[in-house]
């Protein structure tokens, strides 16, 4: 009995003690994250502050640990270019900026202190935080671990060989139909198969008509007459017989009758029953119509022949590449079927039009076939060599970032400064080097690697410092070109998510039972953003579906999702939160989210709020059912 009241006694002391310690721990806590918010707005005079890597927004006058990871805070290095904002910070006068919410990044910009779209705390950010302009400073230890290198602008020629495939085809010059130009019967065929190997002047057919048999007797009789005139006779009659003579053969002659078997019908003394016609080329016979004793007519084609001795490869060039290829240019052909081998050629005819489907246009290269290996439909690959541009500025590939509306370098600058600049790009040569037609100059230094890391934190800048310039207060000026957008606040409802009371709101699905669909929104007062001002109020309030937790990868999805439903509601078409909604859909992994980033296509490209509100139809469905399967 005494051993059991000793036990109980045991367990409750070791429960008395654990509470004891979690109290404690929960109160070092919670003084801890009061620093992240309180510990810069106190005067730091003079001392430096201390940050986390993981979350900066964690900011302190004093070391330790971060409250929220418990990794070691580091020194936050101030721009030693801003003297101003170092005489205030000295000073204990540090002015509050703006106030945001790190996990959501600039699009959370505010004014003003409150609650997030998705119900955290905002944190103020310091002007002597900020840098003197868009460009970033970075230590040279974290430049080594970032992997950054970099590389000179350089001046000088810029290659670029073209690349391209094709398919070879048999030269139209060298195509040869065979046809009569009188009525017979093939009486005997000796190019009787087709792909036969015929030559130039080879007998092809023997022909028997009635029109050729008169022909001939005419040639017969006319020689005849000339040969039996006597030796004195006159001028004009000897004239007149040669005259006949010569008109027999030129009618045979215009019938494509060979010179040499007019010649023969010339020396006959009786005209033969039938006449050969002979290859006009030297080729393959790729058709033949007749076969032996069929009946032809004038103007029906017998055979075609083509000639093989030169090959067109029509190759297909990019819409892109078209500027650097031109007639004349050297080509390097190879081809599957002889391998080994490379055919020589040059571009003699370029397309005028480009194909739509394809986007290429067809550009023919003329080869020399002399040894007969080239057949018509071999696949072949072409090396286009040319060079463009003799003397042009040029940098690796990897150093420009291409957004599609805007071309960006970070070019290097003293005390491990590097400033975003905008370029823009030309050509790209060999070696994956492209061709700068402004914005750099030779002897600058640019990033070829890590500056994707740069480009964040310059956005971030850019984003800032526009909302300076929208507020009213003092800042440096812009980079010149350089401009980014912020979200514009939201017309409608009334209730902003910043003023919310708890953590984190359940957002409210609501129902237009006119279009029969749902969209998400913050709060129960009914905003349509499928008829906006015309039925405002159309709908009923559904359910409601939990908000994404802190580190979800939703949470930049459904603030973008807002933004969008709260401007269709107020009847606008606001491109940019459009454009934010693609991105986070972009950014979302996993085929689970697949339809979702197929339904946010559409609603980006739409250019009328009609069409935009069709799309934005189904993007809510998919945002909900998200949402949905996230909670489970």
């Amino acid at each position: 009995m005494t051993k059991r009241w000793l036990a109980i006694g045991a367990v409750f002391i070791l429960g008395l003690v654990t509470g004891i310690i979690a109290v404690l721990a929960s109160r070092s806590f919670a003084g801890a994250k009061r620093d992240v918010v309180t510990a810069t707005t106190e005067s730091t005079k003079g001392k430096p502050l201390y940050t986390c890597g993981m979350h900066p927004q964690v900011i302190q006058d004093h070391p330790g640990n971060c409250p929220i990871c418990h990794m070691k805070l580091t020194p936050l290095k101030s721009d030693g270019d801003d003297a101003a904002d170092q005489g205030a910070a000295a000073k204990g006068q540090k002015k509050i900026l703006y106030w945001w919410d790190p996990m959501l990044g600039p699009s959370s910009i505010s004014d003003k202190p409150g609650k997030s779209a998705m119900g955290m705390d905002m944190v103020p950010v310091y002007e002597a935080g900020q840098s003197g302009g868009p460009a970033v400073k970075i230590d040279p230890t974290l430049v080594q671990n970032m992997g950054v290198r970099t590389a000179e602008v350089t001046r000088g020629p810029l290659e670029k060989t073209v690349r391209t495939v094709g398919v070879l085809r048999a030269p139209e010059p060298g195509l040869h139909d065979v046809s009569l130009k009188i009525n017979g019967w093939i009486d005997k065929l000796y190019a009787d198969q087709e792909g036969m190997h015929v030559h130039r002047g080879e007998p092809l057919f023997n022909v028997y008509s009635p029109d050729l048999q008169v022909a001939e007797e005419e040639l017969i009789s006319a020689v005849k007459a000339l040969r039996s005139l006597d030796v004195g006779a006159s001028d004009p009659v000897r004239k007149e017989s040669e005259g006949l003579v010569a008109s027999a053969k030129r009618k045979l002659g215009l019938w494509d009758i060979a010179e040499e078997d007019v010649e023969a019908i010339d020396k006959a003394s009786k005209a033969p029953k039938t006449v050969t016609f002979r290859s006009p080329a030297d080729g393959e016979v790729v058709e033949k119509m007749v076969v032996q004793g069929s009946a032809v007519q004038a103007g029906m084609k017998l055979m075609r022949i083509e000639d093989h001795s030169k090959m067109w490869l029509d190759a297909q060039v990019y819409e892109e590449q078209i500027p650097v290829v031109s007639l004349g240019q050297t080509v390097e052909a190879a081809v599957d079927g002889v391998p080994g081998k490379t055919f020589n050629g040059r571009i003699t005819f370029i397309h005028p039009h480009v194909d739509h489907m394809t986007r290429t246009v067809t550009v023919r290269i003329t080869l020399d076939n002399v040894e007969m290996k080239l057949k018509p439909g071999m696949y072949a690959t072409a090396r286009i060599v040319t060079q463009p541009f003799a003397d042009a500025i040029q940098v690796p590939r990897e150093a420009v970032i291409d957004t599609g509306t805007r071309q960006i370098a970070f070019v290097v600058q003293p005390e491990g400064r590097f400033s975003p600049r905008m370029v823009r790009m030309g050509i790209v040569g060999d070696g994956d080097r492209v061709q700068i037609l402004e914005g750099l100059a030779p002897g600058e230094t640019v990033v070829t690697s890590g500056q994707f890391l740069l480009d964040v934190e310059s956005r971030t800048t850019e984003a800032i410092q526009k909302l300076r310039k929208t507020s009213g207060a003092t800042g440096a000026d812009d980079m010149a070109g350089m401009k980014l957008q912020t979200p514009a606040p939201a017309s409608a409802p009334t209730s902003q998510p910043t003023t919310s009371a708890t953590q984190r709101q359940p957002l409210v699905v609501a129902h237009c039972p006119m279009k029969n669909a749902d969209w998400l929104q913050q709060d129960e007062t009914i905003a349509n953003p499928y008829f906006g001002s015309a039925m405002l109020g159309c709908g009923e309030v559904n359910r409601k579906v939990a908000a994404p937790v802190e580190r979800s990868d939703l949470i930049g999805l459904v603030q973008a999702y807002l933004n969008v439903e709260r401007s269709l509601a107020a009847d606008k078409l606001d491109v940019q939160t459009i454009g934010s909604l693609k991105a986070e859909a972009d950014k979302l992994q996993g085929d689970q989210y697949a339809a979702l980033r197929q339904g946010a296509g559409p609603l980006a490209e739409s250019k009328d709020i009609k069409v935009a509100r069709a799309a934005f139809r189904a993007v809510s469905a998919e945002v909900i059912r998200a949402l949905e399967q996230s909670a489970k």
